[in-house]
């Protein structure tokens, strides 16, 4: 009978381990999934709404004429930007959200999507830092 229980006990820890272990790897494999979902998602969304203007050119000229006595062009290797494509590396600090008063003059923005200005352009991303719409302002 002591053999039986301690058969019936270590299956019981092995199993539990072993479970463990997959969803472990389980969880790897879904952030892996996560960023290819993200990556996929973004371009969904380019898909969808590639073909909409967020930028008007009188958008242009009051965002140039907000920003003008503020912006300064830094000495720093030119990042080119695009749509479709991605900010650049430490881009969270170095852009400058749109006045919230100004965005009832402006097109509306899918969900998840806001406007932003950086580096002479602005633009309409996403958290992840997906472009959307650009537009140069100087």
């Amino acid at each position: 009978m002591k053999r039986v229980l301690t058969v019936i006990l270590a299956g019981v820890v092995l199993g539990g381990v072993l479970s463990t272990a997959a969803e472990a790897g389980d969880r790897r494999g879904h952030r892996r999934d996560d960023a290819r979902y993200d990556r996929d998602h973004d371009r969904d969304d380019y898909r969808r709404y590639s073909n909409r203007a967020y930028y008007r050119p009188h958008d242009v000229v009051v965002i140039r004429n907000y920003y003008r006595p503020y912006y300064r062009p830094a000495p720093r290797v030119a990042y080119r930007y695009y749509r479709g494509g991605y900010l650049p590396p430490g881009w969270r600090t170095r852009v400058v959200a749109v006045p919230v008063y100004m965005e009832p003059q402006f097109v509306p923005v899918p969900y998840g999507y806001q406007r932003g200005f950086i580096d002479g352009h602005a633009v309409v991303y996403n958290s992840r830092g997906f472009i959307l719409d650009i537009a140069a302002v100087f």
